[in-house]
């Protein structure tokens, strides 16, 4: 069912939002990988998947999980996280995930980027890419957001750009406290801040 919908949805997005994929070659062939990016609009997780040549399980809320776009996620095998509270299930599920050398995609900033916290980003890909010593592969969406703004129900047919970065090694991170967490996700979201 993945294929079959990234079959259709690819000439789609190609020819009405003009996709254009920069430095496709940082993207890793093979191995885990960490994907994390900005999140404006409804169409990124879409958008994101046509853009990336691999399959991408998602670490969404649980919110989203259970929204309009429930199919979607469910067919990606999206881990669900909760609002408030650990996400200790969900951190051991991203886990295997990554052991299987698949590829796990967050949205590090949320969606609600109107909170002093989101700007900032969440520390959970940190933490993660410190505990199973994979690198976090940034990346920029531009144009999703115009698209398809929050509250809109029809998108409008502008062009919309992802482009990636080098990909950002925690191998040497271990265990940090608080403060190298967020060192370590302030990178990540100046990282995805500064592509362009």
């Amino acid at each position: 069912m993945y294929r079959v919908v990234w079959v259709l949805s690819y000439p789609v997005v190609r020819l009405f939002f003009k996709l254009e994929v920069k430095y496709p070659e940082r993207i890793p062939r093979e191995g885990p990988i960490i994907l994390a990016a900005n999140h404006h609009s409804h169409l990124d997780p879409w958008i994101l998947q046509i853009a990336f040549p691999r399959r991408i399980t998602y670490m969404v809320s649980f919110a989203f999980y259970k929204g309009l776009g429930w199919w979607f996620y469910r067919m990606h095998k999206a881990i669900p996280l909760k609002e408030k509270g650990l996400n200790k299930e969900a951190f051991v599920r991203g886990l295997e995930v990554l052991k299987e050398s698949g590829v796990i995609a967050i949205f590090p900033e949320g969606w609600d980027n109107g909170r002093v916290e989101a700007w900032h980003g969440n520390p959970g890909v940190a933490m993660l890419s410190s505990r199973s010593h994979i690198p976090v592969l940034p990346a920029k969406i531009s144009g999703a957001k115009e698209a398809l703004p929050k509250g809109a129900i029809f998108p409008r047919f502008v062009k919309i750009t992802v482009t990636y970065g080098e990909p950002i090694p925690f191998n040497g991170a271990g265990k940090p406290n608080k403060e190298a967490l967020r060192r370590m996700t302030d990178l990540i979201m100046e990282r995805i801040k500064g592509l362009s």
